[in-house]
């Protein structure tokens, strides 16, 4: 895990604001009041979710999140988190990198000239913590994603579809 300075959070952050309010601007010249009130949406949504994130006593799993766009990457990640009384405290750090290997791994197989996107949504139902995973994009190669999948122990990973063009499964994560 890498410790950001200050400095560097405030203007990655100012600067990811900027861009959103950019795109408000952009649409009211344009008069496109549907696009604005869609974009306002998106943007309550993604800090609800970041929110949750945050309070999920997970800090390592919470600043990857948070901080993945502050670099280039081969694809973009969206997160969901969906219940407020998750506590993946005793998880946190295997969490990390696990998602870390899940990234790199990513990072081999998607096609770099293709938009790829990777959507994690985070659940709990009962005792049992679920992951969501949807890739889209060109996957060029499904073997070192199976065998990604073969080489897990932080979680079961169900529900398996892969092709060419995306990739969703399940993990779960028993909490004690």
């Amino acid at each position: 895990m890498t410790k950001r300075d200050t400095i560097e959070i405030l203007r990655h952050t100012r600067h990811d604001w900027l861009n959103k309010i950019q795109l408000i601007k952009a649409n009211l010249t344009l008069k496109r009041f549907e696009r604005i009130d869609e974009l306002i949406e998106e943007i309550v949504m993604e800090a609800q979710h970041e929110s949750s994130l945050s309070n999920i006593n997970a800090p390592m799993l919470a600043e990857l999140f948070l901080t993945f766009h502050w670099d280039p990457k081969m694809f973009k990640l969206e997160y969901e988190v969906w219940n407020s009384d998750i506590n993946l405290g005793e998880f946190d750090e295997a969490l990390y990198y696990t998602f870390i290997s899940m990234f790199d791994m990513l990072e081999e197989v998607l096609d770099e000239i293709n938009d790829n996107n990777l959507l994690v949504s985070i659940q709990k139902d009962e005792n049992i913590i679920r992951f969501f995973f949807d890739i889209s994009g060109i996957i060029k190669k499904k073997a070192s994603v199976e065998k990604w999948f073969a080489e897990q122990s932080l979680f079961s990973v169900e529900n398996k579809t892969i092709n060419e063009k995306e990739c969703t499964f399940e993990c779960i994560l028993q909490s004690k």
